[in-house]
């Protein structure tokens, strides 16, 4: 019976990894051992994790690595110990009992499978967070889901090819990872799996979504908002550049020159007020520092503009 080690990250949110955690303990596969990389985190989260989960093994960190370097230190120990198959999961999710079994049948459905995620729901209500990834170069940006799109309708649904599986919760055969590499650490959260996927079609490997297989979202939970607007910014401007041809950029060129002198804009006060002026500096900010080269975790000068409760920063 194949071995799957389950890798999910725990930064200060420890309620929501405990949820998860209890989760995995209700999945019917039996050969599964979860793997928490604590990046860092306060109050002794990670011997509070460790206690309450004997099972579970605890991977401590200095620092935040962010969710490539954490993730990458969970896939070298499941690499170290001879796993078979590794999932990235969010520590904000809920994962329905039958999720392995459902996963692990989409490799013998496609024999090209790199990479496979299941559909995921948000936690509140259902709705369809992730069917499958799709870029809109009008929008400059991936769609991860589209109008209309409900359980009810996908869940019947045969194994489906996306432009990636989607790092919330992705299975990936071991040795994918030890002949293809591991996370980009320079995207440190966000785009980094629409990168990992790129590569290893670049190799025939594929990305799957399994509609039948299901897990619950908890969206925007593990990651302040502007923190992820910042890294959304600048690293989909790297990957733009490293991953389309310069004609499928230029179809994106005309929305980003758009949102860029929109936030210029805002922070002159000649807009609507439909983001906060330090939201639009977060913007301008990803930009600048995706043509600065400035790639990995922010800078220590950004920490507050990015902490900062949003809308309490005078303008």
């Amino acid at each position: 019976m194949p071995s799957i080690n389950i890798i999910l990250l725990n930064w200060n949110g420890i309620e929501d990894t405990v949820e998860c955690l209890r989760s995995i303990e209700k999945l019917t596969y039996p050969n599964v051992t979860a793997i928490v990389v604590d990046n860092g985190s306060k109050d002794n989260q990670a011997k509070r994790i460790a206690d309450s989960f004997p099972d579970a093994v605890v991977l401590p960190q200095k620092e935040n690595l962010g969710f490539c370097g954490g993730c990458n230190v969970g896939i070298k120990y499941a690499l170290d110990h001879e796993a078979d198959y590794v999932m990235l999961l969010n520590n904000d999710t809920v994962v329905t009992p039958g999720l392995i079994e459902d996963l692990l049948g989409a490799f013998q459905a496609a024999p090209n499978l790199g990479a496979v995620s299941p559909l995921i729901l948000e936690w509140e209500d259902d709705k369809v967070w992730f069917s499958r990834a799709r870029w809109v170069a009008a929008e400059g940006q991936f769609r991860l889901s589209f109008p209309g799109e409900k359980h009810d309708d996908l869940k019947n649904a045969s194994l489906y090819q996306s432009e990636f599986a989607c790092g919330c919760c992705v299975m990936v055969p071991a040795e994918v990872f030890r002949k293809e590499g591991l996370l980009d650490e320079r995207y440190f959260a966000f785009y980094d799996e629409a990168e990992w996927c790129a590569r290893i079609r670049r190799r025939g490997l594929e990305s799957y979504v399994v509609p039948s297989a299901v897990i619950y979202h908890k969206v925007s939970r593990s990651t302040p908002s502007l923190v992820s607007t910042y890294l959304l910014t600048r690293n989909r401007l790297l990957w733009m550049k490293e991953n389309l041809s310069l004609g499928m950029r230029l179809k994106s060129f005309t929305y980003l020159t758009r949102e860029v002198l929109w936030h210029l804009a805002n922070l002159a006060g000649v807009t609507r007020k439909y983001y906060t002026k330090q939201r639009s500096r977060v913007v301008l900010r990803g930009y600048a520092d995706y043509f600065r080269g400035k790639f990995g975790r922010w800078e220590p000068e950004i920490e507050s503009l990015l902490f900062e409760e949003e809308g309490t920063r005078k303008a």
